[in-house]
């Protein structure tokens, strides 16, 4: 009897075993069709050589401010710059020490980022963003102008300037 048992309790945990697997394969057929895909078909790709879009990102180190009014002033800086500007990507973003931030701006072309220097430079917001942190790295993505580099130049902007070798934007 103890033998039956046995045998009976084990064919049922092989049933229940398969169940269990069958019951999983089910549940991914269903939802693989079922998942949407996110991608825009509508969307055109650009490879990035063939793009004129420029995309800056700046170190800064934050001179010993406090986290509160870096967090305050960059949120000023955003919100001034969103109404005047034609940056299509303009965020800070803080190291958990508080010490650095990553500047990241993004502008159609390289007449869109000479028009933002010229604003930040002759703006009223120059000098306190230098209170606020030090530039250490500024580089410059894409495929920058002459008339851009030597407006960069010329005012005293040292940018590691780099150009795509591969990848692709999707608009």
């Amino acid at each position: 009897m103890l033998m039956a048992y046995f045998i009976n309790h084990k064919s049922i945990q092989n049933s229940m075993r398969q169940v269990k697997s069958i019951s999983i394969l089910l549940a991914l057929l269903f939802a693989i069709p079922s998942c949407k895909n996110t991608m825009n078909k509508d969307s055109i790709v650009i490879k990035n050589d063939g793009s004129n879009e420029l995309t800056f990102i700046l170190e800064m180190n934050t001179k010993n401010n406090l986290k509160a009014e870096i967090e305050d002033f960059t949120q000023y800086l955003s919100d001034f710059i969103v109404e005047r500007e034609p940056s299509t990507i303009y965020g800070y973003y803080l190291s958990e020490d508080g010490k650095k931030v990553t500047l990241i701006e993004r502008y159609n072309n390289s007449l869109d980022g000479i028009k933002h220097g010229e604003d930040f430079i002759n703006g009223p917001n120059f000098e306190n963003f230098f209170k606020f942190f030090e530039i250490e790295t500024f580089i410059v993505l894409g495929k920058a102008s002459d008339d851009f580099k030597k407006f960069c130049s010329e005012n005293g902007f040292v940018i590691d300037y780099r150009e795509s070798i591969g990848g692709y934007i999707r608009k």
